[in-house]
């Protein structure tokens, strides 16, 4: 069976982010609003456009996010503000693992409100239902994974964001390394989707157009685009690469998340995307090969790896995991937790597996 889960209302336009937000609290009849900031954006032109964006709202409580900060820290401090007020909205911005801990914390105040209501007032009423409202404003780095909880009642494709807000001004002034970040994630999470077997044709549109715009924004020289426009393009293509996601689990983000699991810390997915990329396309027994070398406009005497390779060849990120400080130690760890949990997508065995890291190592 396959499930197509569009229910967020998207606004994308360059400068709406003011705009848009104050016409959903508006709209929504929305007054407390609980605002996840990471630390990096503290102080920055983002927060004040957001906490603008709010100007109207009674009552806004702040939590910005340190570095060395727990999910479960997180949503401890969602607590604390429900504690004070009932929470009405969680908006997450600054970058995707924001974004993440602000749908751990919707399912955690959802719980709250559930387990503090009397048993016989429970009946008839999902925990679903008693979640705040949730927003969100992806940066350079898109959106999480839309698939990959712990829990599956907090991930995106069961309880999407209600409103994300998409502004390419955000990330006009983004750093180099990071566009190049996003470029592979984006890449890497579409060509994983066209590669699926299961039947998703509008995961598979999303997929197509992000990997155009992508291309687009590649072959085209530094200096010779309209930097809003390659800022559109980007955004555009990392917000249909996230939505495509819902098509399924991929081998790098299966590892991704075995290894902070497993391991106990976070490999940026992007880098690694970029490492196993051409990899995974030289290992794939997919049928829709032919598809992703017409829309990668592979030349007729091109082999597709070596093609995506040279693709990913002028981006200044990591080309092997040992590059990415990824000890073989750690690998092999995230390899048994990976196994039992999601079985290995995209390869056949625990062997062959092991193999394709070797060979990107």
């Amino acid at each position: 069976m396959t499930l197509i889960t569009l229910h967020s209302r998207i606004h994308f336009a360059s400068d709406v982010l003011e705009e848009a937000l104050r016409a959903e609290m508006d709209e929504q009849g929305l007054t407390s609003a609980l605002l996840l900031c990471p630390a990096a954006h503290l102080g920055g032109e983002l927060l004040t456009r957001v906490e603008a964006g709010l100007a109207s709202c009674p009552r806004t409580t702040l939590h910005v996010i340190e570095d060395d900060e727990s999910k479960y820290e997180t949503a401890a401090a969602a607590r604390v503000a429900e504690a004070e007020a009932p929470v009405d909205v969680i908006i997450a911005f600054g970058s995707a693992d924001c974004i993440a801990r602000g749908r751990k914390c919707r399912h955690e105040l959802a719980t709250l409100r559930y387990k503090s209501r009397k048993v016989t007032s429970r009946y008839g009423v999902s925990q679903k239902a008693l979640q705040p409202k949730f927003f969100v404003i992806p940066n350079i780095d898109g959106m999480p994974d839309p698939c990959l909880e712990a829990n599956t009642q907090i991930n995106f494709k069961t309880t999407p964001p209600g409103v994300i807000i998409c502004d390419p001004t955000v990330i006009n002034d983004a750093e180099e390394a990071e566009a190049a970040k996003a470029i592979a994630l984006t890449m890497g999470r579409c060509l994983n989707v066209l590669n699926a077997e299961t039947f998703n044709p509008l995961a598979d549109g999303l997929a197509i157009d992000a990997i155009s715009r992508i291309r687009s924004i590649h072959d085209i020289s530094k200096g010779q685009k309209d930097p809003q426009s390659t800022s559109r393009d980007l955004m555009a293509a990392t917000l249909n690469g996230a939505i495509a996601l819902q098509k399924g689990t991929g081998l790098v983000e299966a590892l991704r998340f075995s290894f902070a699991k497993s391991v106990g810390r976070d490999v940026d997915s992007a880098l690694l995307h970029r490492v196993m990329l051409a990899r995974m396309l030289g290992n794939t027994r997919s049928s829709k090969t032919g598809v992703v070398a017409r829309v990668l406009g592979l030349p007729s005497d091109a082999a597709l790896p070596d093609f995506a390779a040279a693709l990913m060849d002028d981006l200044p990120l990591p080309q092997t995991l040992q590059q990415m400080q990824i000890d073989w130690a750690e690998l092999e760890q995230a390899i048994g937790y990976m196994e039992p949990k999601f079985g290995i997508p995209q390869v056949n065995s625990r062997a062959e597996l092991t193999q394709v890291l070797q060979d990107v190592y």
